[in-house]
């Protein structure tokens, strides 16, 4: 598939537009997929359930947008914490999460986004992450009984001490041992460690199945065109190691909330000289 059927908008910057906003802007842009992001006011998901997806398949089906991913509100200060300590906690995140995958499986879409979830700086880091794979492992064996994966990024050293890098993420993959967890590589997060597209090839291979696909400073969560990156030189090492994932545009920046289709144009812009480039098959292996 060309890379242009292979691109996903995201709707984080979107957060002060309605849900229809966001799916006619990215058909306006020549964008066909979505990675859903569940803030309330876009597609409302707690513990207690989620909301009605027939209306957001009507949105899919208008706009001929299709959610490739759903990815739920997480980390902190969210409440939903895959490292959570209190029982209650713990109770609330495993519904929440569930909710997720059972959503993502009514609206036919193969992925849910995770992280490891955070831990208390006043407790040992590994109460933390033992708690975090005790949640993964559950949650990746229901996903994979409902036809769904969970992706799994890295988050930055400020949000997290559990999985922050790619030696933290390949330990937390080993220990969670499940065939309904695989990897997302979010290039951001991926420049803050100094790491590089290769050697998260070389550690995952064909179990990285989605990309975060970012632009930066060389880090941050930037459109394309803004920062330092090359996207001819990241695209042809994913090429060269036959991903067959989407390319997400988790574009984070504030500067971004007025007018957030600009940033998804200048991404387009940005990629044009790629989008007829062949990336292989399709991204539908997760």
């Amino acid at each position: 598939m060309k890379l242009l059927d292979r691109i996903a908008g995201m709707n984080s910057h979107y957060r002060y537009y309605t849900l229809e906003d966001f799916f006619r802007r990215l058909e306006q842009n020549g964008i066909c997929h979505a990675e859903l992001w569940t803030c309330a006011s876009h597609f409302r998901l707690d513990e207690r359930g989620w909301q009605d997806t027939g209306p957001v398949k009507a949105l899919e089906r208008a706009y001929g947008v299709d959610i490739i991913c759903l990815t739920p509100e997480q980390n902190n200060p969210k409440p939903y914490n895959l490292a959570a300590r209190d029982p209650e906690l713990i109770q609330m995140t495993r519904k929440y999460f569930g909710n997720a995958i059972c959503a993502a499986q009514e609206l036919e879409c193969s992925m849910v986004g995770v992280s490891s979830g955070w831990s208390f700086y006043s407790e040992p880091m590994e109460e933390g992450w033992k708690r975090s794979v005790a949640m993964l492992h559950a949650l990746a064996e229901e996903a994979a009984g409902r036809g769904v994966t969970l992706v799994m990024e890295t988050l930055l050293p400020r949000e997290t001490r559990l999985v922050n890098t790619l030696e933290s993420q390949k330990q937390m993959f080993r220990e969670v041992d499940s065939r309904g967890l695989k990897i997302n590589l979010d290039l951001g997060s991926m420049a803050v460690a100094g790491e590089t597209i290769q050697q998260w090839f070389d550690a995952f291979g064909t179990d990285l199945v989605h990309c975060h696909f970012v632009d930066g400073h060389p880090a941050g969560h930037l459109a394309w065109g803004t920062g330092e990156r090359n996207p001819g030189v990241d695209l042809e090492a994913f090429q060269r190691n036959g991903y067959a994932g989407y390319f997400s545009l988790e574009l984070l920046a504030a500067d971004y909330y007025e007018k957030p289709w600009e940033a998804d144009a200048q991404s387009m812009r940005t990629l044009a000289p790629w989008l007829d480039l062949d990336m292989g098959s399709t991204g539908r292996t997760a």
